[in-house]
C-alpha cells in the first residue's frame, strides 16, 4: 500500500503528540464527502503485533513517500527510530525526511551547511551532513507542553499545515485555502441538511400534533359519551335503586364532569337523603342461588342505642378471601367496619339476630334452634345455648327459631322454636353461664317475645289472644292478658325491644297495637309486609313493602319513603330511638338509613322565626317591624344561619320603586337608609344614628345597592346613575352614567367588588377597588326587557339575566362568552343564586308540598333536576358570606343545602364506595382509564 508519509517517534514519550499529528494531517483539507485523501503510516495504528517489526516497518519506509520525524532526545536514542532514519536515507530521498520537534532543540548552521552539534539535542548523529540544506522543519514544543492537539488551535493548525504541504504537493497558503473551503462547503451542506431536517422533524411534530390532538378530541368525545350515558342511567335507577344511582353518578363525574354528571350527582343525593352508608353492595347473580326450598339468605341487627350493627349475607363479597362465613360488625359512630366473627353459621334460609342494648352482646340463631352468643367488644364466642338436647331430632327443627331476644342488660337471652309444625316452645337462658332460666308451651308458630325495660319477659300469643309476662327470676307469670280480636292464626307478628307494641299481619290484613293499653291502634288491609316499632315509638314505625323501606305513622299510612332497593327487603332492624334503620334484601345489599336526614341538608335553628317574607329584595336583610322601627337580620355563615344585627328606629315601606331601602356593612355592626329620601348611617349595636344625614344626589328617588368592602362607602342607583357615596359625610365620590332611567335590572355581588346593569339590551359590568373606585370591565348585549332582573355569583365571576320570557342569558365576566338557556324558569319562581362552585343556578320554585328547589347549569342554562321541600311552601334560597345555600320557608323554617358537585361528590363517597360491576364496567368504560371516583375503596 502506498503512504503518504511514515511519521517516526519515541513511543514512550510522544504517543499522544503522534496521535494527534497523524489524525490533522488526514483531516486538514479533506472533502466532506470523503474520509481521507492523504494516508499517514503509524506503526502502533498500522501494523499488527508480531516478532519482526523490523521487516514490516521496511516495508512501510519502501511504499511511503516522505519521512516525518517526530524529533526529540528520547527518539534520537531510540533503536527502532534510528534503524528507520537509516533505511531511509539508504533507500529514500533525503529531500523527503520533514522533521517535527516535540523536545529538544535543533540548531542549523549555514556556514557550515550542516547542523550545528553542539547545541542540537534532538537528533541523531547519523544525520550529521546528511542534507545539502537545511531541511523542512517545525517547532511543536510549545504545543506538546501545553497539549494543544486540535486543529481548532492556530498554533497547531499551522504546523501541520506546514507539514502537509509537500505531502499534498501544494503551496502552504494553497492548501489552507483549500482547507476553508471545504469546511465552509462542508458548513453550507451541514446547515442545509439541519434545516432539512428541521423542516422535517416539524412537519413530523406538526402530524404528531394533530394525531395527538385528533386521538385527544376523540377519546374527550368518548368520555363525554361515557359520562352521559352513565348519567342517564344514574337517574333512570334514581327512584329504584339510590346506590347504584349513587355509583353511576359518581363514575360520571370522574370520567368527564359533565352538566348530565353534575345532575346526575343531585339526583343521587337525593335519592339517597336517608342513607347513613350502603354498608354492602348487592349480587347480580341472584337466580344462581334460588333452589327448591332454599334462597340466599341476609340479615341485619342494630344495638337499641343504635351503636353497633351486625349483620351476615350468602353473598358476601369478601367469601373469596375468607371462605368461611362470617359475621360482619360495623361501628355506626365510627362509621366503620370492626372486626368481623368468625366461625359462626346460621340456618340454610336465614335466621334470627338480636342485640344487647349497649350492642356488647350479639345473640345469634344457628342449625338447628341453637343459639351462639358472642361477645362483641372481645369478638369472641361465649357459649353455644341448644334451645333442646334433641333440637335436631324434632320434627320442625328445619323451621328454625320463631323468635329471639336479648335482655337489654345483656344477661339473658330467650328464643321461641317449633316443637312440631304446629306448636312451639320458648325457653330464658342465662347468657353468664348458659343455664335454662325459665321454659314453657304456651307459645305458637306466631308468638313473638321480648324483654320489657324491667326484665321481664313479654310473650305475644296472637293466635290465642293472650299477652303473658315473666318475671324471669321468679319463674312466675305475674300478668296474663287477653287481647280480644288479636286472633292471628297464620302470619307475622312483631314487638318492639321492650315489648310495648305489636304489629301483626294475617294475609292482607295489618294492625298496630298499643299491648301497654291492650288497645288496637290501627288496622288496615294491606300495610307493610313487616313493620319495625321503636321502642321510643312516638308516633312513627319503620315498614318494608316489597322492595321499599318507609315511615309509616301510627294508623299504618305511608308518610315517606326511606330508601328503595332492586330486590325484596329480606329484613328489616331499627334502633330503639327510630332515629337508625338497617335494611337487608335478596340480593344480600345491605344499607343503614337514617330516618332524620332531609335532602342533602340539616335544620338551622331560627329562634325568632324570620319568615321568607320578611327578606328585601336581594335577599341578604330580613326587616321586621318592632316598636315603630325595625329590626334587621343578616344571612350568615355557621349554625346561625340569620342573626339579629340590631334595631334602626325607622318604618322601612320596602314596596315597589320608589320604596325604602336599606344595606348593612359586611361585619354587621353599620346600616346604611334611604328612607323618604333621607340617607343615614346607623351604628347597630347602640341601634342609634352614626353620623349626619344626607340628601338624594340631584336625584328623587334613589335604591341603595351594596356597602363595598372598605366598609365606608356604598353604591348607589339613582335613574341614570350608578354612585359611590362616602356614607360618613354622604358626598358623591364617583358616579357613572347609565342609559336608561331604572329600566332593566342591578345586581351586586355578595362580596360587594361587583356590579352588574342591565339597560337597552346590554349589560355592564363594574369592579370596585379602592385605588380606582367603579373601573368596567364587561359589556355584553342580553335580550332584557323591564321585567326581568340581574343576579351575580358570590365573587362577581357570572351574570344570570332573566328575560319577560323568564329565559336565562349567562356571562362569564371574564371571557364574555353568553349562553341562552333553552327552556324558560318556573314562573312564580324566586330569586337565583349561584351555588358555590359555580355549576348551578339554584330558585326555590312552587308553593306549599310541592315547593321544589331548582338547579340549572350556569354554564348552558339547561334544567337539572330539583328537590322536593316538602312543606317549605314559598320558601326562599340564600346565600351565605362563603357561598353556602339556606332556604327560608314562608313558616321560618330554615335549612343549610348542600349545593355543589364537589359536596355531592363527597355525600355519595360516604355512603357508597364499592365499584361498579366488572360486567357494568366494561359496558360503558372499556379501553377508557377511569380508577376509582372515592379512591381507595377501603375505609373512610
Amino acid at each position: 500500500m502506498e503512504r503518504d508519509a511514515f511519521i517516526s517517534y519515541s513511543h514512550k514519550r510522544d504517543t499522544p503528540l503522534a496521535q494527534a499529528l497523524q489524525r490533522g494531517l488526514h483531516t486538514l483539507a479533506r472533502p466532506w464527502t470523503r474520509r481521507q485523501i492523504i494516508n499517514v503510516f503509524r506503526d502502533t495504528t498500522s501494523l499488527a503485533a508480531n516478532s519482526d517489526l523490523g521487516g514490516s516497518i521496511k516495508r512501510e519506509l519502501e511504499h511511503s513517500r516522505h519521512f516525518i520525524y517526530l524529533a526529540s532526545p528520547a527518539a534520537a536514542e531510540s533503536r527502532w527510530v534510528r534503524e528507520e532514519i537509516a533505511f531511509w536515507l539508504a533507500n529514500r530521498p533525503v529531500d523527503r525526511f520533514l522533521i517535527a520537534v516535540s523536545d529538544g532543540d535543533i540548531a542549523w548552521d549555514p556556514r557550515a551547511g550542516d547542523f550545528d552539534w553542539q547545541r542540537t539535542t534532538a537528533l541523531p548523529d547519523m544525520l550529521r551532513g546528511a542534507f545539502p540544506t537545511e531541511p523542512l522543519w517545525v517547532d511543536l514544543t510549545a504545543i506538546r507542553r501545553h497539549e494543544r492537539f486540535s486543529l481548532r488551535h492556530p498554533e497547531f493548525r499551522d504546523a501541520v499545515a506546514t507539514l502537509a504541504a509537500p505531502l499534498h504537493g501544494r503551496a502552504k497558503e494553497a492548501l489552507d485555502s483549500e482547507d476553508l473551503r471545504q469546511r465552509r462547503r462542508a458548513l453550507r451542506m451541514l446547515r442545509g441538511a439541519v434545516a432539512a431536517l428541521s423542516l422535517l422533524l416539524v412537519a413530523t411534530l406538526i402530524t404528531s400534533v394533530i394525531a395527538w390532538q385528533q386521538r385527544g378530541d376523540a377519546l374527550a368525545r368518548a368520555r363525554t359519551s361515557a359520562s352521559q350515558a352513565l348519567a342517564a342511567r344514574a337517574l333512570v335507577l334514581a327512584g329504584t335503586d339510590p346506590r347504584k344511582a349513587a355509583q353511576f353518578a359518581l363514575y360520571a363525574e370522574a370520567v368527564q364532569p359533565t352538566g348530565e354528571s353534575a345532575q346526575a350527582l343531585g339526583r343521587a343525593v337525593e335519592s339517597n337523603e336517608n342513607v347513613v352508608r350502603h354498608v354492602q353492595g348487592g349480587n347480580d347473580a341472584v337466580s344462581r342461588w334460588r333452589g327448591a326450598g332454599s334462597s340466599p339468605s341476609s340479615r341485619v341487627a342494630l344495638s337499641r342505642g343504635g351503636s353497633r350493627l351486625a349483620y351476615y349475607s350468602d353473598f358476601d363479597p369478601d367469601a373469596r378471601q375468607h371462605p368461611d362465613r362470617h359475621i360482619h360488625l360495623y361501628d355506626i359512630g365510627a362509621r366503620k367496619e370492626l372486626p368481623s366473627l368468625y366461625g359462626g353459621s346460621w340456618p340454610r334460609n336465614g335466621g334470627s339476630m338480636a342485640f344487647s342494648s349497649d350492642g356488647s352482646i350479639l345473640a345469634v340463631e344457628i342449625y338447628p334452634n341453637q343459639v351462639d352468643l358472642w361477645d362483641t367488644l372481645r369478638q369472641k364466642r361465649i357459649r353455644t345455648v341448644v334451645t333442646d338436647p334433641h333440637a335436631d331430632e324434632l320434627a320442625s327443627a328445619f323451621q328454625g327459631l320463631t323468635s329471639l331476644a336479648v335482655s337489654d342488660d345483656g344477661r339473658r337471652v330467650a328464643a321461641i322454636f317449633h316443637e312440631t309444625p304446629d306448636t312451639s316452645r320458648f325457653g330464658v337462658w342465662d347468657v353468664a353461664t348458659g343455664a335454662r332460666l325459665a321454659t314453657g308451651e304456651n307459645a305458637t308458630p306466631s308468638s313473638e317475645l321480648a324483654f320489657s325495660t324491667r326484665g321481664r319477659l313479654v310473650l305475644l300469643n296472637p293466635a290465642t289472644d293472650r299477652l303473658d309476662t315473666l318475671a324471669v327470676d321468679d319463674h312466675a307469670w305475674d300478668d296474663t292478658r287477653t287481647l280480644s280480636g288479636l286472633g292471628l292464626d297464620r302470619g307475622y307478628a312483631s314487638l318492639t325491644p321492650d315489648g310495648a307494641w305489636g304489629y301483626v299481619r294475617n294475609g292482607s290484613k295489618a294492625e298496630l297495637w298499643d299491648l301497654a293499653q291492650g288497645k288496637r291502634r290501627a288496622s288496615v288491609t294491606g300495610g307493610p309486609d313487616f313493620l319495625a316499632v321503636p321502642q321510643d315509638v312516638g308516633d312513627t314505625a319503620i315498614g318494608a313493602d316489597g322492595r321499599v323501606v318507609s315511615v309509616y305513622d301510627m294508623a299504618l299510612n305511608q308518610v315517606r319513603t326511606l330508601s328503595a332497593f332492586s330486590w325484596p327487603v329480606d329484613s328489616l332492624a331499627v334502633s330503639g330511638d327510630g332515629k337508625l334503620v338497617a335494611a337487608s334484601t335478596d340480593d344480600g345489599a345491605i344499607s343503614l338509613l337514617s330516618t332524620e336526614r332531609d335532602r342533602g341538608g340539616t335544620a338551622v335553628a331560627n329562634p325568632q322565626q324570620v319568615k321568607a317574607e320578611e327578606l328585601i329584595a336581594d335577599g341578604q336583610l330580613a326587616v321586621r317591624e318592632v316598636n315603630g322601627g325595625s329590626d334587621l337580620w343578616a344571612v350568615s355563615d355557621g349554625a346561625a344561619g340569620l342573626h339579629r344585627l340590631g334595631h334602626v328606629d325607622a318604618t322601612l315601606d320596602l314596596g315597589d320603586s320608589p320604596g325604602d331601602t336599606v344595606v348593612a356593612s359586611a361585619d354587621g355592626t353599620r346600616a346604611a337608609l334611604c328612607v323618604g329620601g333621607m340617607l343615614s348611617l346607623w351604628d347597630l349595636s347602640a341601634g342609634a344614628p352614626a353620623g349626619p344625614e344626607g340628601t338624594l344626589p340631584a336625584e328623587d328617588r334613589l335604591r341603595l345597592l351594596a356597602f363595598v368592602p372598605d366598609g365606608t362607602r356604598v353604591l348607589a342607583r339613582g335613574r341614570n346613575t350608578l354612585y359611590v357615596l362616602d356614607t360618613r359625610t354622604w358626598e358623591t365620590v364617583q358616579e357613572e352614567t347609565i342609559d336608561e332611567d331604572f329600566g332593566g335590572g342591578t345586581a351586586v355581588s355578595r362580596d360587594g367588588t361587583t356590579v352588574a346593569v342591565s339597560v337597552s339590551g346590554d349589560l355592564t359590568v363594574w369592579r370596585w377597588s379602592r385605588e380606582r373606585g367603579l373601573t368596567p370591565v364587561r359589556t355584553a348585549a342580553v335580550d332584557l326587557d323591564i321585567h326581568g332582573a340581574v343576579f351575580l355569583s358570590r365573587g362577581g365571576e357570572k351574570v344570570a339575566v332573566t328575560d319577560g320570557d323568564l329565559r336565562i342569558t349567562l356571562v362569564d365576566v371574564a371571557s364574555g362568552r353568553t349562553a341562552l338557556s333553552p327552556a324558560a324558569v318556573e314562573p312564580g319562581g324566586r330569586g337565583l343564586v349561584f351555588s358555590r362552585d359555580l355549576r348551578f343556578l339554584v330558585q326555590t320554585t312552587g308553593s306549599g308540598n310541592g315547593s321544589r328547589l331548582g338547579f340549572w347549569d350556569a354554564s348552558t342554562g339547561e334544567a337539572r333536576g330539583s328537590w322536593e321541600l316538602g312543606s317549605d311552601g314559598g320558601a326562599a334560597v340564600l346565600a351565605t358570606p362563603s357561598g353556602e345555600l339556606l332556604t327560608l320557608g314562608a313558616d321560618g323554617a330554615l335549612a343549610h343545602r348542600t349545593v355543589g358537585v364537589e359536596a355531592w361528590r363527597k355525600i355519595l363517597c360516604g355512603v357508597v364506595r364499592d365499584p361498579l360491576p366488572k360486567a357494568e364496567y366494561d359496558r360503558y368504560l372499556k379501553d377508557l382509564r377511569v380508577g376509582p371516583p372515592c379512591g381507595a375503596l377501603t375505609g373512610d
